[in-house]
């Protein structure tokens, strides 16, 4: 195929010319359009698109609500990312020692990453609810608390629902990434430091983890990312509440386009949002190049 492409290469890319012209034109046109919708009031209760310049741009930096929701956001998401990595990284560590049983844990685990999110919503509500919770229910069995939290009515505790549901839903894929990178490990590297006399967090921390860190750090912010987008689980756990306390960006801009109505704002919020990803995979590639 490399030499064909060689001495045809414009045949060949007619060939493909079809293809990337169509993915181009879905791809463009609503990153343009958007962009456009950004400079304007665009609404179903505006009867007439009026262009505002960069007004939804300085409303967004002015309003102390998006500067809550980008907060909310991070905090929610690095959280989230932070503790699946090393509740999977854990996993990987034990399903990589041949412990017993390891395949039936294995596919325990897979069944939790192909749950679809809304029956994971659900369920995460039924473990939260103030009424007939499980985790209150578990909590006053063992004595800590003296009645049923309201866990969804909190602001914290309401974060840390959320965040346990999504640590819960992604930390299967963090396992498989990491189990797939500790077995790419040679084990003569391994061997050798065990005959040097290194402890098995010696040959974790100097030799397992600068050998698997890339892809950690690739998982993470791939995981990272899908969070970005994800509103599912506190859309239907909380709406967003109480108050703001976990509405996320995502979520931010789904109320502004579907329940305010007002499409320019959120395609200005969109627009925002896609230069930070852009920025910070920038300087993402930027770290990575000098360690290769």
């Amino acid at each position: 195929m490399h030499q064909l492409l060689k001495r045809h290469p414009v045949f060949i890319g007619s060939l493909f010319l079809p293809s990337i012209t169509l993915i181009g034109v879905l791809l463009s046109y609503p990153l343009i359009n958007g962009i456009r919708l950004s400079f304007t009031d665009a609404g179903p209760l505006n009867p007439v698109e009026r262009w505002i310049g960069a007004d939804n741009y300085l409303h967004l930096i002015q309003d102390l609500v998006f500067w809550e929701v980008i907060t909310n956001s991070a905090v929610m998401i690095v959280s989230s990312v932070a503790c699946a990595l090393v509740f999977g990284l854990a996993i990987a560590l034990l399903l990589d020692a041949e412990i017993v049983g390891r395949r039936w844990f294995r596919a325990a685990v897979f069944q939790v990453w192909v749950i679809p999110w809304i029956t994971v919503a659900v369920l995460w509500g039924w473990l939260f609810s103030h009424e007939f919770g499980i985790v209150n229910q578990f909590l006053l069995a063992i004595g800590v608390i003296d009645e049923p939290l309201n866990w969804l009515v909190r602001p914290n505790l309401s974060r840390f629902a959320v965040i346990s549901g999504w640590v819960w839903r992604i930390t299967p894929f963090m396992m498989v990434m990491a189990l797939a990178a500790l077995q790419g490990v040679s084990k003569e590297v391994l061997e050798a430091a065990t005959v040097d006399g290194a402890t098995f967090w010696q040959r974790f921390r100097f030799v397992v983890l600068p050998l698997i860190g890339a892809v950690l750090v690739v998982s993470a912010l791939l995981q990272t990312v899908r969070l970005m987008q994800e509103l599912t689980l506190p859309w239907v756990l909380t709406k967003g509440g109480p108050g703001n306390a976990t509405t996320t960006l995502s979520l931010y801009l789904y109320k502004t386009a579907f329940q305010q109505w007002e499409f320019g704002l959120a395609s200005a919020i969109g627009v925002m949002w896609t230069i930070a990803l852009i920025t910070f995979a920038i300087a993402y590639l930027r770290l990575l190049k000098p360690r290769q």
